[in-house]
């Protein structure tokens, strides 16, 4: 099983199709148009070079501040529903960072109702999902990029640690194997810290995927392989996603 792994993530790339949410899109013999944020004017869209979504979420997002002042950085992806009669359904969070952030997103979003055109499937209303992302971020911190590269080289230190455990012919087989399984959880809670700040690399999902494989969850492996291949066909890594149409920044004072 070992041994497959990069052959399976190869796999899933040469698989992959590029979807360009932007642009009308044919699949096999369907036209399909996604749906669209109404509620900005397009001179707004094109001053700011942002969906209009974003826009909006810039401009009436509410925050509660909490008591001591401070609220957490990292990149909040909040995936929804636009149904066929422009109704938004099914909110789920794609990349967590915090609750308060995540439903103050969730809430500003849901206020929009009403201003969507659906999705059409060769001229016909159909309802579509929609991923928007909001960054939090303190100007004062490091950079996102940065937080989460020295999270990703601690997380592939603790798993080349791992492995060296599990090799290691001196140990007794229970020892080897609950001291390595701690490495592989302690790299996998780095990558996740690296998630909430770069929600699209695939290289950290691939690392991820590595850490699961050595702990025997061969399923969760094959979960985030799959997710890896998606982020390689949409290629949009974190320096991508800082000119992402559907990212707003909200600026944390």
């Amino acid at each position: 099983m070992k041994k497959t792994l990069l052959t399976i993530a190869m796999c899933f790339f040469v698989l992959g199709l590029v979807a360009q949410e932007e642009r009308n899109i044919m699949l096999s013999d369907q036209q399909v148009v996604p749906p669209k944020f109404a509620g900005i004017e397009p001179e707004v869209k094109e001053e700011v070079k942002q969906s209009p979504i974003c826009c909006y979420l810039q401009e009436h997002l509410d925050i509660e501040v909490p008591a001591n002042g401070m609220l957490p950085e990292g990149t909040v992806a909040i995936e929804f529903t636009v149904n066929s009669n422009g109704t938004l359904s099914n909110f789920t969070v794609a990349n967590r960072v915090n609750y308060t952030l995540e439903q103050a997103v969730i809430e500003c979003i849901k206020e929009t109702e009403g201003m969507w055109r659906p999705g059409e499937v060769n001229g016909q209303p159909s309802p579509m999902e929609k991923r928007v992302y909001v960054r939090f971020d303190n100007p004062d911190n490091e950079s996102f990029e940065q937080i989460a590269r020295d999270h990703y080289l601690v997380a592939v230190k603790r798993f080349k640690k791992g492995m060296y455990i599990e090799s290691n012919q001196l140990l007794a087989n229970k020892k080897k194997v609950r001291k390595s399984q701690r490495q592989f959880n302690s790299s996998i809670n780095q990558l996740n810290a690296a998630t909430v700040y770069m929600p699209n690399d695939p290289t950290i999902a691939f690392w991820k995927a590595r850490n699961y494989e050595q702990l025997g969850m061969h399923k969760e492996m094959i979960n985030m392989l799959e997710k890896r291949r998606e982020l390689l066909s949409m290629k949009l890594s974190e320096r991508e996603l800082k000119n992402h149409y559907d990212l707003a920044i909200i600026t944390l004072k």
